[in-house]
């Protein structure tokens, strides 16, 4: 509609409207009174605004869904890596792992872990997949210091008994960096390793999994002069959830 200035208004239709709200009575309306809490959950709704807006950060995180990082790799039947391809060198180099970039022949894949409860089950999944000839999916988390970031991998049998790893970037979800997820962070050596889940990525804090976010405010550790080291591994509700997936009682993990 175009907005017309005073001067373009008709004052014989002025002077109408004004003769008709003259004959208006305070009878010819009906008064309805509010929700007696109606004007407190205005002021409440009001505060909650504003104690937002106060503690938001200018730049919003963003998220993005991506399907652009895929890693993939082979084992024999011995269990040695006989191919890499796709994006693994690129990300080894960008997660602080260099070393990773090539394959090594004399190594199998269980070398590559560090915590016995994560190789077992990634053993037993590739048993499971040999018995079966069935590919199986498995969701992991492997976040940046600068992002979380959700994968999806697929195990896939392959001729005389090889496996092939298929690891596909699902999502990414960025956020203020994290130091004790940054590669380039100065870590002490003599402190002790932080446990972190590979599959739902939060760390271990004493008896408790937190979210990262939390477990360095939790633990304090923007106050010390240096990050401790990480060790990747799995919590005991990923493990149990993993062991069922297996068709394995919780307790049989870990266990000769």
């Amino acid at each position: 509609m175009e907005r017309k200035d005073a001067a373009d208004i008709d004052p014989a239709v002025v002077d109408r409207i004004g003769r008709v709200l003259s004959e208006i009575e305070p009878s010819d309306f009906d008064c309805v009174d509010p929700p007696a809490d109606l004007w407190d959950d205005i002021v409440a709704s009001i505060a909650m605004h504003e104690a937002d807006r106060r503690t938001a950060p200018k730049e919003p995180p963003s998220r993005q869904s991506t399907m652009g990082t895929v890693v993939e790799y082979c084992i024999d039947g011995d269990d040695f890596l006989t191919e890499v391809g796709h994006d693994w060198s690129e990300f080894a180099h960008e997660n602080g792992a260099p070393g990773l970039g090539a394959s090594a022949p004399e190594r199998t894949l269980w070398t590559y872990f560090d915590r016995d409860e994560i190789r077992e089950i990634w053993q037993l999944l590739v048993s499971r997949v040999r018995a079966t000839g069935k590919q199986v999916r498995v969701p992991l988390r492997c976040d940046a210091a600068h992002a979380r970031r959700w994968f999806e991998m697929t195990v896939t049998p392959e001729a005389n008994a090889g496996v092939r790893f298929r690891c596909v970037q699902v999502f990414e979800e960025s956020r203020e960096p994290i130091a004790l997820l940054d590669f380039r962070s100065q870590r002490s050596a003599d402190a002790e390793p932080i446990a972190v889940c590979s599959w739902c990525g939060r760390g271990q804090s004493g008896s408790s999994w937190l979210d990262i976010e939390d477990l360095v405010q939790v633990d304090r550790l923007l106050e010390q002069p240096s990050m401790p080291p990480i060790s990747y591994g799995i919590c005991e509700p990923c493990r149990n959830d993993m062991s069922a997936e297996l068709l394995l009682p919780a307790g049989a993990v870990g266990q000769d």
